[in-house]
């Protein structure tokens, strides 16, 4: 046990996973290793904490993005450079999808650093302290704890934490990890009680005044609900605004199942110009747009960037500004922006204040049909879409994973009292896996069943998650799709012949239903591979009725991969080719950066 001063005060150690125990978090996610000692021992010395040791630290962190995003908030632990280095990428993640995990890294005692020993972990070249920048550019915030000054740090980067929905990172040497505390030790409260920026109240009437001037003479305004708005636990403030104002709104991809998309002001999802989806003509001919949460037009989110948004006519609520219009790179336009403002404030103020509209009739999305469905997907893939859609049920958290999944999910209508994760921007095929493990643990409740859908490659990167799962005794129902190659890839690349599969596509044959008992599962359900039709609906009724975890290999065939990307759109993602002069793509002229999305910080 890590030891504690003559006044009582906790080690370093003790101290940041009590502190971060206080807001509300109840798991932590991790890998053991030596320099990391102090901390793990903290953590499982902290009352109402639990160490979820993972299969490595890549399935850590993705873990503890998916406990965030239901919990609030994550604790990752790992060791110093191989440790935090393999985290690395599910950190970065957590900052694209603005997700607050706190990573917590035990690193050498500071004699070894002034010494400048050759250590394990390191090169041998004597710097202990190089690959610290590395985390520190993944992060909105970063610390180094000493005892001195351990109280205040852990403070500031709680606040950059609440405040921007982001990850931070936490570095703690062995030897100070040992050591007390220095000062009073605060006080901590929930995640979402926490402190966080406050508005400045004349920039916030500013903004409010150009809004409503804005929306007084309009007649069809649109809201676009960002993913922000869920990071940021706004949904019942929306929705207020929705009833105050009766104005339509739309989700993007990242933002799916933000509300229940039985909403009678729903209008369906705004990706760009996907074929056969007429939301765009709704948001693109609205006389007004308000953004709000700042939606990330990047070319996943608008189908290879063919949004025609008008930016005259868009405002955008930013999680810590407003901005009228749109601005370009070096904002030479002079669009009017305000700020600092907290979105929640402009949302509530809006509810009170705003105009109520008329809504003008639209139809309102409706669950696909069969013969939709035939001039979209692969009739094998239109069947396992039909059957997925009518086994989710109120309760459910489906989560999903970057690929062949993530598209079917598009085409689903949500039923009532589904939630709904994935990440698309950050798209690192394997997230799901490990993610649906910090879902379960997060809601913590066995009969609200996570459902996870994901293919064969991205499940060949994170099965060994499986274990932990085990180890939890958690309850998911997996739906693995088996096609025998990264299809994702062969759709992007434009591949519409699935008797020319590239070779670097192929993946190994596993056995994928002999996992589950191989990783000590063995009481899961795992009924033999079944095919889209009679046997997977078979299979998900037992999956449903089981009540304990279920794992059902779904084999696919490879001409369910026949739905190649269109030429142009592969023009307008990847941009290889000369531009068109005479016809410029949509989105392209006028349209506000894509990398707007990405200025996460609070103008400080």
């Amino acid at each position: 046990m890590t030891s504690k001063s003559t006044d009582g005060n906790p080690s370093v150690a003790e101290y940041v996973v009590q502190r971060l125990a206080a807001l509300g978090i109840k798991h932590a996610f991790g890998v053991p290793g030596d320099y990391a000692f102090p901390i793990d021992k903290a953590i499982e010395a902290c009352p109402g904490l639990t160490w979820v040791g993972c299969s490595n630290e890549l399935n850590a962190a993705y873990s503890a993005d998916g406990y965030a995003r239901i919990n609030g908030a994550a604790i990752l632990s790992t060791t110093y450079n191989v440790g935090s280095a393999a985290a690395l990428a599910g950190v970065m993640g957590c900052r694209a999808e603005r997700v607050p995990v706190f990573h917590l890294v035990g690193s050498p005692s500071t004699r070894l650093v002034r010494t400048r020993r050759h250590m394990h972990h390191s090169f041998a070249d004597g710097s202990l302290d190089q690959f610290r920048p590395y985390h520190e550019v993944s992060v909105c915030a970063s610390a180094y704890l000493t005892p001195q000054n351990a109280i205040a740090e852990i403070e500031r980067v709680i606040f950059e934490a609440v405040s921007q929905r982001m990850p931070v990172y936490i570095e703690v040497p062995q030897d100070y990890a040992e050591m007390p505390v220095v000062g009073v030790p605060a006080q901590g409260v929930p995640f979402a009680d926490t402190p966080t920026f406050s508005s400045n109240t004349k920039e916030l009437e500013a903004a409010l005044e150009a809004i409503r001037a804005r929306l007084e003479d309009k007649d069809s305004p649109v809201i676009l609900a960002g993913f922000t708005i869920a990071r940021y636990g706004l949904q019942a403030d929306l929705d207020a605004l929705l009833k105050a104002t009766n104005i339509r709104f739309a989700t993007t991809g990242m933002s799916k199942g933000l509300l229940p998309e039985s909403h009678p002001n729903f209008i369906g999802v705004y990706n760009g110009r996907v074929p056969l989806n007429s939301v765009f003509e709704i948001v693109e001919e609205a006389d007004l747009v308000l953004d709000l949460g700042g939606v990330a037009f990047s070319d996943t989110e608008t189908y290879s960037y063919s949004d025609y948004l008008d930016p005259s006519k868009v405002i955008t609520v930013w999680p810590d500004h407003v901005e009228i219009g749109c601005l370009d790179y070096t904002g030479s336009r002079g669009n009017p922006t305000y700020g600092p403002i907290h979105m929640k404030d402009v949302l509530e103020a809006l509810t009170k204040e705003a105009p109520a509209f008329e809504m003008p009739e639209f139809t309102h999305p409706a669950p696909v049909s069969e013969l939709e469905l035939q001039d979209r997907l692969p009739i094998e893939l239109g069947i396992l879409l039909l059957q997925l859609q009518q086994f989710l049920e109120s309760g459910d958290t489906l989560v999903v994973d970057t690929g062949i999944s993530e598209l079917l999910a598009m085409f689903l209508l949500l039923p009532e009292g589904v939630q709904f994760q994935h990440a698309p921007l950050w798209g690192c095929i394997g997230w799901g896996t490990a993610a649906s493990l910090g879902v379960a643990l997060a809601l913590a409740d066995p009969k609200r069943r996570v459902i996870l859908v994901q293919g064969d490659g991205g499940h060949q990167c994170t099965a060994n998650q499986i274990g932990t799962m085990g180890l939890c005794n958690v309850n998911p129902i997996i739906l693995l799709l088996n096609n025998g190659i990264y299809g994702i890839e062969e759709v992007v690349m434009g591949n519409g012949d699935p008797r020319n599969i590239q070779k670097f596509d192929e993946i190994a044959p596993w056995q994928y239903h002999l996992l589950p008992a191989a990783m000590g599962c063995d009481k899961w359900f795992v009924p033999e591979p079944v095919d889209p039709g009679p046997s997977l609906a078979a299979a998900l009724q037992q999956a449903r009725a089981y009540g304990g975890a279920a794992y059902i290999e779904i084999e696919l065939q490879a001409d369910s991969m026949a739905f190649p990307l269109p030429k142009d759109a592969i023009d307008r993602m990847y941009q290889t080719d000369p531009p068109n002069v005479e016809c410029p793509s949509p989105g392209d002229a006028g349209r506000r950066s894509p990398t707007r999305s990405e200025d996460h910080n609070l103008g400080r």
